[in-house]
This record gives structure tokens, sequence and C-alpha cells, in this order.
């Protein structure tokens, strides 16, 4: 195979063994990689209902076809699981070097399955596979551990909020790097799984290596020649959001109870600069680097934490905001929902003050917090669901639905809950990329987020940097899977893989038990018609139909078998009820 390696590994913790087999063609023609490919594989490991922290809820990465080779931005891989924050599937998308390390050791898929006795880590060595002892490692951060580690290979790994099972735990590759969000660190702790280290002696084999070069050359060029990417992230990082957000008054604060936060400039991707003197971080094989850190190395916020520990809870000192956003890197949290189920937990506790939330984020990392099983978990259990900002269990992050409206679609819509990476509507909506839309109005939205949707898919399947969407299409994206691989998508064809797995994905979460009433937002985002329900309601319905789902937003039977899903082998999906 060219561009896939065919090979998929599958531990099973609980009686310690390794088993290698061929990665399916027809699985990887289907769903190309990544999120695709782990989306599909929960289908034959993991039952809709099984409980996240059961032994048997797998834990998969993913490289793609992408992965591992000069493509620009294609050094990410993905993880997949069902979310313990959300019971729903989830997958996320994660950058740093450590998937392209995991392709150089000639893997496509690594399945986890069981629950260790006894902590412990995996360290793959090409073909090569060993399960240790992490008895060493057991209590230590994140840092800590890659620095323990590092030496053998790239890493991630859990820290002490993963091993607690802290609902927001995530993941944390290459020491500054997450995974995401949905608590694949939970997960993992459940399984007693502290890390893995990878290296690999591999090369990715291309099919068309003269035609690939030329078509890598042309993404390149397509990236220069977009002033978001070539000029904001390269320059700021995704700070420059902050800048964007704030000159258009759209930097919600305040749980949200606030549409604009007048301290933003505080906090802005020049004022970052000036206090930190930042330099690029980059990912494998990225030209733009819009990670940053200071010049000794150490992570400075990008614009998620920026807004989740600065307006989010009326903060605008900077310092504070790194410091906190430094203790979620090395627990392993999510930061978006850290400071989210801060800002809720501040909402109804009015007296908290700033020295207090430092305290706050770390006893969330010890597993100690009212909070740790997420904002909607605790603001339900108290009776205050007002002041929920989630969808589907999943925090909303900094880009206000009232002001972004395909971004509210989108939030109601996504498979993973109140997530702005499932279709980044800012891209069109802000940025004017790859088209500029009107950014208050409803009216044409609900197809175009369904399109941004299944191209977000194709890329999280490659796997690649969502801001790739920036300057590169399905043309693009298919002449480069094209002449890596040797196969024959038409762009329309990898807009329709990308349906097929945004479909699989609606039928595990409709089987796990989410409902189609969960499509919505928080009644926060109704209150004095800064969003009219009846236009959301129209959207939501148009999206439905676009999407050939039915009035209760399941997939119609004809769409799943036009999708080829229903024509899978031992197959009952065409029903999603």
């Amino acid at each position: 195979m060219f561009g896939w390696t065919g090979r998929t590994v599958t531990i099973d913790l609980g009686d310690k063994s390794v088993t290698e087999t061929k990665t399916k063609k027809s699985y990887v023609e289907k769903y190309i990689g990544g999120r695709g490919l782990g989306c599909r594989l929960m289908q034959d490991f993991a039952d809709p209902g099984i409980e996240p922290f059961n032994p048997e809820n797998p834990l998969i990465f993913t490289t793609g076809p992408a992965t591992g080779t000069s493509i620009p931005m294609s050094g990410h891989f993905s993880i997949t699981c069902k979310s313990p924050l959300t019971s729903t599937i989830f997958s996320s998308n994660a950058g740093g070097y450590f998937g392209a390390e995991l392709k150089f050791a000639g893997i496509d898929v690594l399945i986890i399955t069981g629950k260790a006795e006894k902590p412990v880590y995996i360290e793959i060595y090409d073909e090569e596979v060993e399960i240790l002892s992490a008895e060493h490692l057991w209590g230590k951060n994140t840092a800590e551990t890659t620095s323990l580690l590092e030496d053998k290979g790239k890493v991630v790994c859990i820290g002490k909020a993963g091993e607690m099972l802290v609902s927001m735990a995530n993941m944390v590759n290459d020491r500054i790097y997450t995974s995401g969000r949905g608590a694949h660190g939970a997960v993992a702790g459940s399984k007693n799984l502290k890390a893995i280290v990878v290296k690999g002696t591999n090369k990715v084999e291309v099919a068309k290596p003269d035609e690939f070069e030329m078509v890598v050359e042309k993404a390149k060029r397509l990236l220069t020649a977009s002033p978001p990417a070539s000029k904001g992230l390269k320059k700021y990082g995704s700070s420059v959001i902050t800048d964007l957000l704030s000159y258009m008054g759209t930097v919600p604060a305040l749980n949200f109870r606030e549409k604009n936060f007048r301290n933003a400039n505080k906090l802005s991707g020049e004022e970052l600069n000036q206090t930190f003197n930042l330099k690029e971080a980059p990912c494998y094989s990225c030209p733009i680097g819009c990670r940053r850190t200071d010049q000794a190395g150490i992570p400075v916020p990008d614009y998620d934490s920026i807004w989740a520990f600065g307006p989010n809870i009326g903060n605008d000192d900077i310092e504070l905001v790194r410091e906190l956003d430094g203790f979620c890197l090395d627990y392993g949290l999510d930061p978006i929902s850290v400071g989210s189920a801060i800002a809720g937990y501040m909402e109804i506790k009015p007296w908290i003050k700033m020295e207090e939330v430092k305290d706050m984020v770390t006893e969330i990392g010890e597993g100690t917090h009212y909070v740790c099983k997420g904002s909607h978990d605790y603001l339900h259990s108290i009776g205050k669901e007002e002041c929920d900002t989630s969808v589907k269990g999943l925090e909303i992050p900094g880009y206000d639905p009232r002001e972004i409206k395909g971004m509210a679609i989108a939030y109601a819509t996504s498979n993973t809950g109140g997530s702005h990476l499932n279709a980044f509507m800012v891209g069109p909506e802000i940025m004017g990329k790859p088209m500029l839309l009107e950014r208050e109005k409803f009216d044409g939205k609900a197809a175009l987020v369904l399109y941004f949707q299944d191209l977000t898919a194709v890329i999280d399947s490659l796997v690649m940097c969502p801001f790739t969407m920036l300057a590169v299409g399905e043309v693009d994206f298919a002449a480069l899977l094209n002449k890596l691989t040797g196969e024959n998508y038409s762009a329309e064809e990898l807009l329709r893989a990308g349906e097929r797995i945004f479909n699989q994905e609606r039928i595990f979460n409709l089987k796990a038990g989410v409902k189609s009433s969960e499509d919505t937002l928080p009644e926060r985002f109704f209150e004095n018609d800064e969003i009219k329900k009846s236009e959301f309601e129209k959207a939501i319905s148009d999206y439905y139909h676009f999407r050939g789902w039915n009035a209760e937003g399941i997939p119609e039977k004809e769409k799943l078998k036009e999708l080829g899903i229903c024509n899978e082998k031992n197959n009952d999906r065409c029903s999603a009820e």
C-alpha cells in the first residue's frame, strides 16, 4: 500500500496480548484514515451503549495517509473512543510529532482495549511492541513523565487528571501539544495506561513521487497566498483570533453573560509577543507554526486558553492566563472545559477571587473539585441548568454563536457536542476564508455547515491540521491523496467519504442514547431573542433535510444505502432507531 502502511496493532492490556493484522483496504478506501478509520473501527470494537470507563471501550490511535509525508501541516494523528464527558463517539485531531513517529514505526492503527492490573506504558520501536511497568511514572504529571521517557522516542501521556478519571482530562504529546478535548486522558487512566512512547525508522511510500511533490508545492503556495494562514497565524499564532474577534466586538465574557470583553487588547497577539518574545513551535511539516513558546521553550497560551482563562472568567492578566494554561498542560486537562467549568462555578459563587482560581485548577487536576465531571454534570446536579453553556455535555468555546450564526448550527449538530473544530465556521464568517459569509444571518447557512462538516471529516481523516481549510479545498486534497496513494478519488468522492464518516458517527451516537433533541443550544443564547429560536429551529430543520435525515434527525435508510454504509458485511447500521 502507498500512503497507508497496511499495519494495524491491537493491544489488550488485560491479558497483555499484542496482535498484528493487515489494515483493511476496504476501510481505508471508504474512511481514508485518522478520524474516519477510528470511527469505522468503533463499530467493530465497541457497543454504542458501552460505559466510557468499561475496559472494552477502545482507545484508538490512527494516523492518516498524509501523516509523516511532505504535505504541509500533515504531522497529525487522531484519538477515538467513547467520551466520558459527552457519552458520544469522540475523535480528536492532535498535532506535534507523535503522529509522524507512529507512522514511521509502520502503524496505521493502534487499538488499545482492556485494563492493566497495574500502571503500564507501551513502548514501540518499529515492529517491536512492549507493555512495560509504569509504576514509577504513576502520580507524575506530563512534563516529568515525558522527561523520563523521551530518550526512547516521541511520547504521549496523561497527567494526574487522567489517573483520577477527571472528565476533562486529555493526553499531552511532545511536551506542549494536547490531544484536544473529549477526556481521552481519563479513558487512558481507566485502563491504567500512563503513556505511549514510539520511535520509527521507516519512510512513507509514495505512489507517484514526482507528481506528488508537484501537488505538495501547490499546497504550499496556496497556504502562502492565504493572509490568515501566512500572515496572521504565522506571525502571532492563534492568539491573532483574539484581535479579530475583539475588533468585531465578539469576544464573549463571563460565561457568555456578556458579548464583548473590553480589556481583550491586554490579551492580544501583539501583547503576547511583546510580553513573552514569542517563537514558533511548529508541528511536523508545518510552514506556519501557530503554536508558540517563549525563548526558553515554555508554551504560551493559544486563543482557546486565552479566552477560557481570560474573558470567560473576567480576567485580563495575561500572566495568570499563562499560569493556568500551564497547570492544564502539566496535569493533562482541556483548558476550554476547565475554564468554562470555573466560569460556571464563579457565576453561582460570585465572591470567588482570581487568586483562588489557581487552587481550583489544581484541585480539578487532582480530582478533588466539585466540577471534575464537567460543568454540565455539576450545574445540572445542583439545579443551575441556566448557567450551563455546553452542547451534549461539551462546553462551547470562545466563538459566540449569537454573533456567528453558522457556528450556532455547527455547535448544535456536532457529533461531539460544543466543538468549534467539527466545522470551523470562524473561517468563512470571520476570516473570509475560503469565502466571506454574512455572520449575523442564518439564511443559507445550513447547507454550508454541512459542507464544512464533511470537509473537516476529510481533513481529520487524512490527518491534517484544521487550519489547512483556510487555503486548501477538496480538489487539492483529492490531488494530494491520489498522487500519494495511487487511488483515483474525485473531489466529490472525497466529500462523500466525509459525509459517510459524519453519518456513521451520528448513528453511533443515536444508538448510544444521544437524542436528536440535543441538537440545540443552551437557553442562555435564546434570551432576549439574541438568537431567535424560530430562525434557529428552521435552520436545524433545513440542515436535517440537506443531510437526508428525517424530521427527528435520524438518517434515512436511503441515505445510508447511498453512502454505502448498509452494504458493509454483518452490518445493522441501516437503522439508527
